[in-house]
């Protein structure tokens, strides 16, 4: 009996610490559940989860979102030096939608789809709001990231990621790009190939790169080479938070890209900083401006997840302390206007 009852004791101990192992690796897989949003919730002091996701939502939907990796050309845009930048006086919040209020697209939320194309979606924002900003607000546009992810074969592989290293702004400034508007809409040469994924994410699946097409689409009342807009360089801003907003104020928002952790799927709002869950890849995003919450200094982020995510699209990051490489890899470029 005392054989038994030992070994009764070690089989119950090793189903608990299996059942714990399967635990894990269901956090690991599926996030939205009640087991992961209570984790968070007990760790988040700065910012608040949203308590509406649960576990029919489609995980996956989400895991294609992440869409940045290694660049495999060895290419690198040059860093900007900024001169007496530390003799400048620079505010201690700062919108770009406030501070200039006649750019549309500013205030344009995009939604992805599952499409792994936040690194073109990032940079088409930033360059479609410097169009503006250095126009003197004269070009209201919005330049197509389908252009970018289907000709630009040195800037990434479409919907299966791209690269962070400059290459889409030097494309723009060397080849060029075309507008493009929503999906579904009839704005622009290209307007965005893909659908929206939209809560709760329930008929979203993979979607496949588009091909380089040197055309319009049928129904746009403009042709291919004439649409197109240029950039004048492009470059690097250096790891320095003082230094990448004066950038922003100067001359507009910019694209950054970090590590992306199960947890920020689940922001609602304040200042987010990773607090559970593991590395499921690196994301894309335009910094538009910045701020202090409750303490904490936050960059102001504009995300392409649609507007049903987050802060109606957008969220706040601790500032300052390269928190997830946001300040590592900033990339912008000025436009040829």
């Amino acid at each position: 009996m005392e054989i038994r009852a030992v070994n009764l004791s070690v089989l119950l101990i090793f189903v608990a610490a299996a059942f714990n192992v399967l635990a894990e690796e269901r956090h690991g897989q599926d996030p939205f559940n009640d087991d992961f949003l209570r984790r968070v919730l007990a760790r988040a002091r700065s910012w608040k989860p949203d308590v509406n996701f649960r576990a029919n939502i489609h995980y996956h939907a989400f895991r294609s979102l992440a869409g940045i990796g290694p660049s495999t050309t060895g290419f690198r845009v040059p860093i900007m030096h900024y001169d007496y930048v530390y003799d400048i006086d620079i505010p201690e919040s700062f919108d770009s939608r406030d501070h200039w209020p006649d750019c549309e697209s500013l205030r344009e939320i995009r939604n992805q789809g599952t499409c792994g194309s936040c690194w073109a979606v990032a940079a088409t924002s930033v360059m479609s709001d410097r169009i503006c900003i250095h126009s003197n607000a004269t070009i209201n546009v919005a330049l197509a990231a389908e252009d970018l992810m289907g000709c630009c074969v040195n800037c990434g592989n479409g919907c299966n990621g791209g690269f962070l290293d400059g290459a889409s702004f030097q494309y723009w400034v060397d080849v060029g790009l075309v507008s493009g508007g929503a999906y579904n809409s009839t704005d622009g040469c290209k307007p965005y190939p893909f659908k929206p994924c939209l809560y709760p994410f329930s008929d979203c699946h993979q979607e496949e790169s588009p091909k380089c097409r040197h055309h319009c689409v049928r129904g746009a009342d403009r042709r291919y080479t004439k649409d197109k807009l240029f950039g004048r360089t492009a470059y690097s801003v250096p790891r320095d938070e003082r230094v990448i907003r004066y950038e922003i104020m100067t001359n507009g928002p910019v694209e950054a890209g970090f590590d992306v952790y199960e947890d920020v799927f689940l922001y609602k709002s304040g200042v987010y900083r990773h607090v559970f869950g593991k590395q499921v890849g690196k994301h894309a995003v335009r910094i538009i401006g910045w701020g202090r919450e409750g303490g904490l200094p936050y960059w102001l982020i504009s995300n392409s997840y649609g507007e049903d995510w987050g802060n109606h699209g957008y969220f706040k990051m601790l500032r300052g302390t390269n928190h997830l490489g946001i300040e590592s890899k900033v990339i912008t470029g000025l436009p040829l206007v």
